[in-house]
């Protein structure tokens, strides 16, 4: 597969471009499932075309979480709060507009310039022990760590968790969001699968790792952005308390379900190599009725279902997407041009493909224009749907 991020600016480099084995494979002793070839994080995070202001569902989210979290913990102008993989600062602004310190930490100069240049400071590095001593120099302890949707991009846990201990105050929390490994297998999410995400998080090899390394998971909270995730709350062993009852719960379901065991993943395998086959035939008659089709949302789990699916992507005449850091550009692979949302009045569209699934109900609305002028939508995950 190509680097699910990494689009292209012009035709000259589809002969050139990179692919990298995407394969996943499961730990049988913690049951962490992760992916068994690493691609350097520098070719990956250097430059990113996503910005989280871009969703207006994430935008509201950013205010929901830090006012909730602020609230809980009773934080106030002495704490300073620091997030792992801040992109833009979206959510670092909202604590911000709350009266506190924060502090970014993103190694993707683009979106890291754009954080500082709206008043977040931002460090545009790697996380890691050597980094969370340096910034312990220049900022001091952090109340709080925040990582949302970062842990997963992260090939040395053990390392990020050190830095975490060195930055946090000794009654500090760190809290990370997390696409959950339980959803993506009962959801079929497996266009989640790409270089970026390097693990697939269950709660079990959580603990596991923090037992290890003096900290203790002591509660998870489900978050049903990004198609369900969940909130995991970590603090130094000494300083937690006992874990939740939510946490417990979860846990015995992990059990029950057997959810890393080689059968439950194999047959996950299957039922995505069945799924691609309904799909394919699904847009195949539409397309053989005389639809005319886009798709909508260059996301980098687009491009996972698309590269997976490569009789999908010849059917469709562009993908539209709201990001101008997208627009212009081609999709990796597929080398499918990325046109701004209000390109399908120019090619007679008649369907569109909802590709970023986890903002369906935020796209049609978007989008509820073209369904008053007779298009329709097409929902790929769980199962092909129209509406």
């Amino acid at each position: 597969m190509p680097l699910a991020n990494s689009f292209l600016s012009s035709s000259r480099e589809f002969e050139s471009e990179p692919s990298y084995p995407l394969a996943v494979t499961a730990c049988p002793q913690c049951g962490l499932v992760q992916l068994n070839t690493v691609v350097p994080a520098e070719r990956m995070f250097r430059q990113y075309p996503y910005v989280s202001s871009t969703s207006e569902a994430v935008r509201r989210y950013a205010g929901e979480l830090a006012a909730g979290l602020v609230k809980e913990h009773r934080w106030g102008a002495g704490d300073l709060i620091v997030e792992i993989g801040s992109n833009d600062g979206l959510v670092l602004k909202e604590f911000q507009g709350l009266g506190l310190r924060v502090l970014g930490v993103d190694p993707a100069l683009n979106v890291a310039a754009i954080a500082s240049s709206n008043g977040v400071p931002t460090v545009a590095e790697f996380f890691s022990e050597a980094t969370a001593r340096k910034l312990l120099r220049e900022s001091g302890e952090a109340s709080a760590i925040l990582g949302r949707h970062v842990f997963a991009h992260v090939d040395d846990l053990r390392d990020f968790l050190k830095g975490v201990s060195t930055l946090l105050k000794a009654e500090g929390v760190l809290l990370i969001e997390v696409p959950y490994l339980k959803n993506l297998i009962a959801e079929m999410q497996f266009d989640t699968i790409y270089h970026e995400h390097l693990s697939y998080i269950s709660l079990k090899p959580v603990r596991v790792l923090c037992e290890a390394l003096g900290l203790r998971l002591v509660d998870a909270r489900p978050v049903a952005l990004h198609g369900g995730s969940i909130l995991l709350v970590i603090q130094r062993a000494g300083k937690a308390g006992e874990p939740s009852g939510p946490l417990t719960r979860m846990l015995r379901e992990e059990e029950r379900l057997r959810l890393t065991d080689g059968a439950t993943l194999k047959g996950f395998a299957s039922r995505v190599h069945r799924w691609k086959r309904e799909f394919e035939g699904f847009i195949g008659r539409l397309k053989g009725s005389g639809a005319h089709l886009v798709g909508f949302g260059a996301a980098a789990k687009a491009n996972t279902l698309l590269n997976f699916c490569p009789d999908v992507a010849r059917s469709l005449s562009c993908i539209l997407d709201r990001s101008p850091h997208k627009q212009g550009l081609y999709t990796p692979g597929t080398h499918i041009p990325v046109v701004s949302a209000q390109g399908w009045r120019k090619n007679g569209t008649t369907h569109m493909l909802i590709l970023a699934w986890n903002f369906k109900q935020e796209v049609m609305d978007q989008m509820s224009h073209f369904a008053r002028e007779g298009g329709r939508f097409i929902i790929p995950i769980p199962e092909p749907e129209l509406r």
